[in-house]
């Protein structure tokens, strides 16, 4: 089906559909290698690409290492893999149930999909030729890209299924809205921990008796001596030489491999005005309609402003019927034969095409080109360092592996062997690492796994793209206790503060029963040395008020006739005493409206727990065969 889409939905259509596909690959990322020895997992007998769970995989990774600033540890990885292969599976179970319940995408809905989907755009507009080549560079076929657009439908339309089943009860509203409507009239206190602790001296036996309680917050960290070899992507690029005769000869390497990179089709720009024939019975009057608007855009009329009143085509109406500039091979026979005979401004019409009846107008042409080498000499300069780059690091890489396999022990053999030179790291730590290595944690764990704090040179470890090393590990030294004289000063600020914390909540507790006692709020503030907030009603998301004083409060039960006081523990160390002295419902906004708001938000919530209950269960009565190795 989508091979005759093909065929046909070109020129403007195209726009829509090319700028869909393109834009789910950006955002999926999805790596279309064909041609894998293995699978990821089988689900019901249909199996899931190595590639694409790879692919999944390492993008989470790479986002979570971004947002840590820094390698995550094996046992991190291992479960954002599982994450990332249960929802594969989990999707292809429901894909399953989905079949099994007659749930079915017709072509109409596949074109409806893949319309909806944002055009892929360049500067604010589609493009394309961009679309095409990001296409080309997938590399998947007509038949995979539909396989894809409904696969994706069917899962929407059980979605959508459960979400319409979903529904909130009255009394559920009622429990809802108590927790998210409600607010608490609070007033409190900070107690700051500083304070008491400036205050607080230890005494020769409270500092032993501190010293004693954490002593493993004061060991020497686990360190070793490291030897190790390097190479880099980055080092290698520099050093690769290149002139013009390489750069020509890649040239005519590359133009004759690849000759659409260098050569562009001629391109014409056009308007239209298009009006659809739905039913044939109409044809005859919407020609009559079409010849009627071509005499006006003929008599002078602007062609943008009819376009915008007249043409049925969404994707280029209200862009004055502007399709951009485009190949002749994008657009439908009869409306390319027009648009490619036509002088520029001229204006043309009506043409009939399976779409309907089509007024043009050429705003321009662009003859077809070929690029010169200067005009892709400083492209190709780049991208041949950069290859010539890759293949060294390969082959140094093979080079240092078989060295390092040969040698297992021996860094400056391995060193030899391979080019580079020895580099030194003095007293690297576990904790901290250290040196040009930082503290990337695969390289860690290599230097403190047994084989090589046994002797054993690592495998090669990768410390970021295009960097890797082998390690040599000596002088390896355990965690020391360090003696209460060297850390004295330490441990002083430590228990100054633990105390300051404890004395802190001793006096909220204190303020908390005074208060209770009948003792002004005035009076009690002025003791603690500190400002009151005053009374406000809060909702539980407030965040001018801290978190501690808020889950505390929206705990404790309603005042009756007089506040309630409490006392809480701040996280930050300080204390707090604060007053609940009243509760009520949000008074702002419309009740009607927000009625309305929170069924169809407690609707949704139930919907989402349904759908995860229901893949749950779907997973379930799925026969499933995981490979977890296989994306190693």
């Amino acid at each position: 089906m989508l091979q005759t889409i093909h065929d046909k939905i070109t020129g403007w259509v195209a726009y829509v559909i090319l700028g869909a596909i393109a834009l789910v690959f950006v955002l999926w990322g999805i790596n279309w290698t064909l041609g894998a020895p293995n699978y990821a997992a089988k689900v019901n007998g249909t199996e899931i690409p190595v590639n694409a769970v790879r692919e999944t995989y390492q993008r989470q990774l790479a986002q979570m290492e971004r947002q840590s600033n820094g390698t995550l540890d094996e046992a991190t990885r291992n479960e954002i893999k599982k994450r990332v292969l249960d929802d594969y599976v989990n999707n292809e179970a429901l894909v399953t149930r989905a079949d099994a319940l007659g749930y079915r995408v017709s072509d109409a809905e596949l074109l409806k999909a893949m319309s909806q989907i944002p055009a892929f755009q360049v500067d604010g507009k589609f493009d394309q030729a961009h679309a095409v080549a990001v296409l080309k560079a997938q590399g998947r076929s007509v038949a995979e890209i539909e396989a894809l657009f409904r696969r994706d439908v069917k899962l929407r339309q059980l979605d959508s299924a459960l979400t319409l089943s979903s529904f909130a009860t009255s009394a559920e509203l009622k429990q809802v809205r108590a927790l998210t409507r409600q607010q608490r009239e609070l007033a409190w206190i900070t107690v700051p921990a500083a304070r008491y602790a400036a205050a607080a001296t230890p005494d020769e036996a409270a500092i032993k008796t501190y010293y004693d309680a954490h002593k493993s917050d004061y060991l020497t960290p686990e360190t070793v001596n490291l030897r190790y070899v390097e190479i880099s992507l980055a080092e290698l690029a520099a050093k690769v030489s290149v002139d013009d005769a390489q750069l020509k000869a890649y040239f005519e390497e590359q133009k004759a491999k690849t000759p659409e990179r260098y050569a562009s089709a001629e391109q014409r720009r056009v308007r239209h005005i298009l009006l659809a024939v739905t039913d044939p019975k109409n044809d005859a009057a919407v020609k009559l309609k079409a010849e009627a608007i071509l005499k006006r855009a003929e008599a002078g009329e602007d062609f943008s402003t009819l376009a915008k009143e007249f043409s049925q085509d969404p994707g280029s109406a209200q862009q004055g019927g502007d399709l951009g500039w485009s190949e002749r091979k994008v657009w439908v026979a009869p409306f390319a034969d027009a648009a490619f005979s036509m002088k520029e401004g001229e204006i043309r019409g009506p043409v009939k095409t399976q779409f309907g009846y089509h007024i043009l107008k050429l705003d321009g042409i662009q003859p077809a080109s070929v690029k010169t080498f200067e005009q892709s000499k400083t492209d190709l300069e780049a991208e041949y360092r950069r290859n010539e780059a890759e293949r060294l690091f390969n082959s140094e890489q093979d080079e240092l592996a078989d060295a390092a396999l040969q040698n297992a022990t021996d860094i400056d053999v391995v060193a030899r062997k391979a080019g580079l030179t020895v580099k030194q790291i003095a007293d690297f730590s576990r904790t901290g690492g250290g040196g040009d290595l930082g503290k990337t944690a695969a390289v860690i764990e290599a230097a403190f796994s047994p084989d090589v704090l046994d002797g054993h040179l690592s495998s090669i470890v990768e410390v970021e793209k295009g960097r890797g090393v082998v390690l040599r590990a000596t002088d390896h030294k355990l965690p020391q206790q360090k003696p209460l004289e060297t850390v004295r000063a330490e441990v002083i600020a430590a228990w100054k503060k633990q105390r300051g914390t404890e004395l802190a909540d001793a006096a909220a507790a204190e303020a908390a029963k005074r208060l209770a006692a009948g003792e002004s709020w005035d009076s009690v503030a002025k003791s603690l040395g500190s400002s009151a907030q005053p009374p406000k009603y809060v909702g539980r998301a407030d965040q001018s008020v801290p978190l501690d004083i808020r889950m505390s409060a929206f705990d404790a039960p309603k005042p009756e006739s007089k506040p309630i006081y409490r006392d809480v523990m701040l996280g930050n160390g300080d204390a707090a005493v604060y007053s609940l002295s009243a509760v009520r419902e949000d008074p702002s906004g419309d009740p009607r409206q927000q009625e309305a708001a929170l069924r169809r938000q407690y609707a949704a919530q139930v919907a989402s727990a349904e759908a995860q209950s229901y893949a749950s269960a779907a997973r379930a009565d799925a026969e499933v065969t995981l490979n977890p190795q296989a994306i190693d």
